[in-house]
């Protein structure tokens, strides 16, 4: 697979799950400082607003006019707040007895049918590595869809199931009812383990710790695409798409526009 990778903005404080989506057709990454930072197409970083009374941001997903953002304040709790378009702050649900106290919020997703709803990774134990995807609708009402013997560091909804990246490895796929299967496993295949999961046409675009970005076939199959690390951008960690193009993040604080 041929692709190619450009440098599209650079200098963000970023570690391995601050957030990265597109909201209103415009790239929006959540940095270390709790900034929510507009990328502009010729890279120029805007702050657009910042969430440090709430905690430090980790997953950011876009729907329709608002962007939901999962942060993580310590003692304080775990939590998902929503910006409006105008760039107000409304909570929007507390997960800090489903994160425990040795939990943490890894990535949320969104799914956009007649009630729209969003699927939150979190980890209950990140000594033990245990974890849940949480169901979180629009009013806060919150559920568990399914526990899991190990963490959930990504999430993506498609038409009738559910994907999650794992500490272990693993790929699942989860029911809507909460039946699990792996799909695949990352770590076996010695790509590295999975950290964040995307939708790009029809495969799944995944980033692992050791560099690679991976596309998941629809037949399970694993395709490695690009090492950033050997070509020198650094390790990826988050991504999402804006048209036919992803845009990743690296832990030294870059973000790559890459054709595939």
């Amino acid at each position: 697979m041929t692709s190619t990778v450009t440098v599209l903005a650079s200098g963000l404080k970023l570690l391995s799950f601050q957030g990265l989506t597109t909201f209103r057709g415009r790239i929006v990454v959540a940095t270390l400082q709790a900034d929510l930072v507009y990328v502009a197409p010729d890279g120029t970083l805007t702050t657009w607003v910042n969430v440090a009374r709430y905690g430090i941001p980790t997953g950011i997903v876009g729907l329709k006019e608002t962007l939901i953002v999962a942060v993580s304040a310590q003692e304080s709790g775990h939590f998902l707040i929503q910006v409006t378009s105008q760039g107000k702050i409304l909570p929007l649900a507390d997960l800090s007895v489903l994160a425990g106290e040795f939990g943490a919020l890894f990535a949320v997703a969104a799914h956009e049918g007649y009630y729209p709803y969003y699927m939150v990774a979190i980890s209950t134990d990140v000594i033990g590595s245990a974890g849940l995807i949480a169901r979180v609708t629009r009013s806060g009402r919150t559920t568990v869809l399914a526990t899991l013997a190990n963490a959930p560091f990504g999430v993506g909804i498609a038409e009738d199931y559910v994907i999650a990246t794992q500490e272990n490895g693993s790929v699942l796929r989860i029911t809507f009812t909460g039946k699990t299967s792996i799909i695949a496993n990352l770590e076996q295949a010695q790509l590295g383990n999975p950290l964040d999961i995307t939708r790009l046409k029809e495969d799944w675009i995944i980033t692992t710790t050791t560099g690679w970005l991976v596309a998941l076939k629809p037949d399970g199959t694993l395709s490695p695409v690009i090492n950033f690390v050997e070509i020198g951008n650094g390790f990826p960690t988050t991504l999402t798409t804006i048209g036919d193009q992803l845009v990743v993040a690296t832990q030294t604080g870059n973000l790559l526009r890459v054709m595939l």
